[in-house]
């Protein structure tokens, strides 16, 4: 009989801590929220059941610290499909590297952004977007990777380079990055009112898939061969106007343009932190996939006592079948330490 197969169920959560002037790095297991056993098909139109208010865990011992240059300093972590090698970029340019047991200092990036993206192609790639330019000052590249040379004298260098613009980029128009992923060593991005573009790392040159935008809202995962079913979906939620309305989704990518072929309204991350009094929302809730069709959303909320201000970081585990039904899903809330209430807590996989 063939062993069952492993599946990634590691995650690193790094949270601003203004006792230590840094980001704290935690790693969690959350292998608890996903069941071995065989589970049956839910009917059509049941719900699935979940527990109604999961008990808030606290955080492990932290594994390393991001110091930072003063606590105004924003940063955004990623890390390598492997998971073994984790980058930090800093709003004001400065790069911090960790393998696991060192931090060390990168090269600086060469333009100041306001906020990125940090998207990882590859174990030693690192893609980087600004998706609200307008805010830059001063303005430079949008598109910036990071990149590992090898060097067979001292094990290689860590360097910055400029990506060109999108072929027709119109710079009068508002373009605001409104979702991306990463297929194979491409990465694809929407752009507000311009379409989506898909740049190759390998051959540097950028491609025009089409006028239209993707239907979800920032990360999107791409899975290439759902289950055995030759089916290309993209796993994210849902672009809607209202906040709390944003579904977790499924797109086929197969077709012009991608379309949402099946949503989950009760595949929501910050369901159990609102039952708990932790009602408002700092940014989109995040997806990762596990493997299996295995998924583990999260998102961060805060409690709504400005003197007394908490957060919660949320996981739901979600498991679907090669049909797309909702199999199981099974939540669990990290509390995060008190001095990590100004920002949201930055999950990283």
């Amino acid at each position: 009989m063939a062993a069952a197969p492993r599946y990634r169920t590691r995650l690193f959560v790094a949270v601003q801590d203004d006792g230590e002037v840094g980001y704290l790095l935690f790693k969690l297991n959350l292998k608890h929220l996903f069941s071995s056993q065989e589970k049956p098909l839910p009917q059509p139109g049941v719900r699935v059941d979940c527990p109604s208010s999961p008990p808030l865990l606290s955080l492990p011992d932290p594994v390393a610290c991001f110091k930072q240059v003063n606590s105004y300093e924003i940063m955004m972590f990623s890390d390598s499909p492997c998971g073994n090698f984790i980058a930090g970029i800093g709003t004001n340019g400065r790069t911090l590297l960790y393998n696991g047991a060192v931090v060390s200092r990168g090269p600086v990036m060469p333009s100041v952004k306001q906020f990125v993206f940090l998207v990882p192609v590859s174990d030693r790639m690192f893609f980087v977007i600004s998706p609200y330019p307008s805010y830059d000052v001063p303005p430079g590249p949008r598109f910036e990777v990071l990149q590992h040379h090898p060097c067979p004298d001292n094990g290689g260098r860590w360097a910055w380079s400029a990506v060109p613009e999108p072929p027709g980029f119109a710079r009068c128009k508002r373009a605001d990055v409104t979702a991306y992923f990463v297929s194979d060593v491409c990465v694809w991005i929407s752009l507000q009112h311009q379409g989506t573009y898909s740049y190759d790392t390998v051959r540097r040159r950028w491609r025009v898939e089409g006028a239209w935008q993707l239907p979800i809202k920032r990360r999107g995962v791409l899975v290439s061969d759902f289950l055995g079913t030759g089916r290309r979906l993209l796993f994210g939620f849902h672009a809607l106007e209202d906040f709390r309305g944003k579904p977790f989704c499924a797109v086929d990518m197969d077709i012009r343009p991608p379309a949402i072929v099946a949503t989950w309204p009760e595949a929501f991350p910050a369901e159990p932190a609102w039952r708990a009094g932790y009602t408002i929302c700092s940014h989109v809730p995040e997806v990762g996939y596990f493997g299996g069709g295995r998924f583990c959303l999260w998102v961060t909320n805060h409690n709504n006592d400005k003197t007394h201000r908490r957060s919660v970081v949320c996981f739901m585990a979600v498991e679907l079948s090669p049909e797309l039904r909702l199999l199981e899903r099974k939540f669990t809330c990290y509390l995060l330490p008190l001095s990590s209430r100004p920002s949201p807590a930055d999950v990283i996989m």
